[in-house]
C-alpha cells in the first residue's frame, strides 16, 4: 500500500472532519480508510486517532504530524510533476481509458498541457479487456480500465484510483421514494449490462441473491446507452454509480441504492513502466483530481 496515498486519506481525514466524510470525499470505502490509518499507525508506531467516542477524531499526537504529512504529500507532488523546471517533459504519451472514464481522464489531461506544453498525450477508448491487452502489447503506454484489485510484478503495475457501487437506474416517473428496488425490478423491463464483462457478471449474481427474476428488454455494454435508455422509461438496470456523471442532478433519472449490493467496481491504473516519467505525471493529477 502507497505511504503516499496513506498520507493523502489521513490529510482528506482532518480536512473533512471523519473518516467517514473522508471516505466518501475520496470514493473509498470506510473500512478501507480504517485500514489504512490502521497502517499508518504501524508505520509511525504510534496511534494517531481518538477512538473512544462516537467517530474517531485525531488525537494530539496525530495532529503533531499533520504539517510533516502535508509537507511530504507536496514534495512528492513536485517530484512527479517536475514543478522546479529542472527537467522538462516532453515526447508523447499514449494513455487509454473505457468510455466512463475517458471524460476524466481528458479533463485532467487538459490541466496537464498548461504545465507540459511539450507532452503530447494522445487518448483512445476501448473495453477494459482490450486496454489490458494493448497496454501488455506496448501499443498503450498506460491505461485506465475496470478491473479487481490485483498485486502486479514489475514491470506491471496496477493501482487503485476509485471504486463505484451498484445502484439501481429508473426513470423518477415509475419509482415512486418508497418503492423498494426488487420490486421496481419485478415490475419493469430490465436494460441489461454486457452479461460476459466483469460488472455484468455481478449484476447476474446480485439478482439471484435478491431473487429476483427480470423482464430482460435488451442488453448493452454502455452505461451512457443505458442511461439514455431509461431516460426514454424504456426500462430500468443495474449499473455501477458513475463517479464523474452527475445523475443525482438529472431529472429524468433516479438512483436508488439496492440492499445487499457489496460488489464495487474497481477502477485502476495499468501500465509496463514503458514511459514511467510521462505516466507518472498522469497518474499523479488523477489522484490529486480525486483527493481534491
Amino acid at each position: 500500500m502507497s505511504e503516499i496515498r496513506m498520507l493523502r486519506t489521513f490529510l482528506a481525514i482532518e480536512k473533512h472532519g471523519t473518516m467517514a466524510a473522508a471516505a466518501d470525499r475520496l470514493a473509498l470505502t470506510h473500512a478501507a480508510v480504517g485500514a489504512q490509518m490502521r497502517t499508518l499507525e504501524g508505520i509511525c508506531q504510534r496511534q494517531l486517532f481518538d477512538r473512544s467516542g462516537r467517530s474517531v477524531q485525531l488525537n494530539d499526537a496525530g495532529r503533531s504530524i499533520l504539517e510533516q504529512a502535508r509537507a511530504v504529500v507536496a514534495a512528492y507532488d513536485s517530484l512527479v510533476r517536475g514543478v522546479s523546471g529542472q527537467h522538462q517533459i516532453e515526447g508523447s504519451v499514449t494513455i487509454g481509458a473505457t468510455v466512463s472514464s475517458m471524460g476524466f481522464l481528458a479533463a485532467n489531461v487538459l490541466k496537464l498541457k498548461v504545465q507540459y506544453p511539450a507532452l503530447n498525450v494522445r487518448l483512445v477508448h476501448g473495453s477494459s479487456p482490450e486496454l489490458e491487452r494493448r497496454v501488455r502489447a506496448g501499443e498503450l503506454d498506460a491505461a485506465v480500465i475496470v478491473s479487481e484489485p490485483r498485486t502486479a510484478t514489475l514491470p506491471e503495475t496496477w493501482e487503485y484510483l476509485y471504486d463505484e457501487p451498484l445502484v439501481l437506474l429508473v426513470n423518477p416517473s415509475i419509482a415512486p421514494a418508497d418503492a423498494s428496488a426488487a420490486s421496481l425490478l419485478k415490475r419493469f423491463p430490465f436494460i441489461g449490462f454486457e452479461a460476459e464483462s466483469l460488472t455484468g457478471r455481478h449484476v447476474a449474481s446480485l439478482l439471484r441473491r435478491l431473487r429476483v427474476d427480470v423482464s430482460p428488454v435488451l442488453e448493452t455494454n454502455s452505461i451512457a446507452a443505458i442511461a439514455d435508455l431509461v431516460r426514454q422509461n424504456v426500462g430500468l438496470s443495474i449499473v455501477p454509480r458513475l463517479r464523474h456523471a452527475a445523475w443525482h442532478d438529472d431529472p429524468l433519472l433516479a438512483v436508488k441504492p439496492i440492499p445487499g449490493a457489496t460488489w464495487r467496481r474497481h477502477i485502476g491504473w495499468y501500465e509496463f513502466g514503458r514511459q514511467p516519467r510521462a505516466t507518472a505525471i498522469v497518474k499523479a493529477q488523477l489522484l490529486s483530481a480525486l483527493a481534491a
